[in-house]
């Protein structure tokens, strides 16, 4: 794998009902104090009144070791705070402590709470030239199929057909075993582990979209076993 681009990782934090402080969080002196630490370039609601709906911040960024980290969106809800980063899992823990330290020195808060969510999930997705050809996923009689019987009654007398696989995907599904998430009345949603040719390239770069609903260092795992998994059997 190399070429790695375009790597964000998006986190979801659960918490238990009255845990995220909303009403005082969405007050005009803290939204105010988030928008400059991290410096926000957009904010909706622009409305602070009531404290009951969900306030979105996009387009941040913070300071991490020797490089900005770039937020690309951040979503406080009464049971739930979103956040996105163009970066790896470590930045985005970076970003949501970065928040949490903001939020603390407006307003004060019990920072304890909010650092032990019920759930942690994350989704990473980037873009990376890999070491097999996309047809290396697809089973042989299917591979055969397509530029058999799916080019042939494609192609007519005004155009000559072409067949060429876009994506792998697969689902993710959870059956809940802690009596803790179910206690709150949380669910997990399926998620998807998909592999496609990534907009604007051929076959032949063999570059991809990646994503998966795993940490970026997970992910990155993944990805390089899979590569070694095929190239080995090819």
């Amino acid at each position: 794998m190399k070429e790695i681009t375009d790597l964000t990782v998006t986190q979801i934090r659960v918490f238990p009902v009255y845990v995220v402080p909303l009403s005082r969080i969405t007050t005009k002196s803290c939204i105010e104090r988030i928008r400059a630490d991290l410096s926000i370039g957009e904010i909706e609601p622009v409305s602070f009144v009531g404290g009951t709906g969900p306030v979105i911040f996009r387009r941040g960024e913070i300071k991490g070791g020797n490089r900005i980290i770039v937020i690309n969106g951040m979503t406080i809800e009464p049971r739930r705070i979103l956040l996105e980063v163009a970066g790896t899992s470590k930045e985005a823990h970076q970003v949501y402590n970065a928040l949490l330290s903001s939020i603390d020195s407006e307003i004060g808060i019990d920072s304890g709470k909010l650092q032990s969510p019920l759930i942690t999930s994350e989704k990473t997705q980037c873009s990376a030239t890999l070491d097999f050809p996309f047809w290396s996923l697809f089973n042989n009689s299917f591979i055969e199929f397509l530029n058999s019987e799916v080019k042939k009654k494609a192609t007519s007398k005004i155009a000559k057909g072409s067949v060429s696989p876009l994506l792998a995907e697969a689902e993710i599904s959870y059956q809940i075993t802690d009596k803790t998430i179910t206690e709150n009345k949380i669910g997990m949603s399926p998620k998807r582990f998909t592999i496609a040719l990534r907009a604007g390239t051929t076959l032949e770069a063999r570059r991809y979209f990646l994503s998966s609903p795993f940490d970026s260092d997970t992910h990155l795992k993944l990805v390089r076993y899979l590569e070694r998994a095929i190239t080995k059997t090819s």
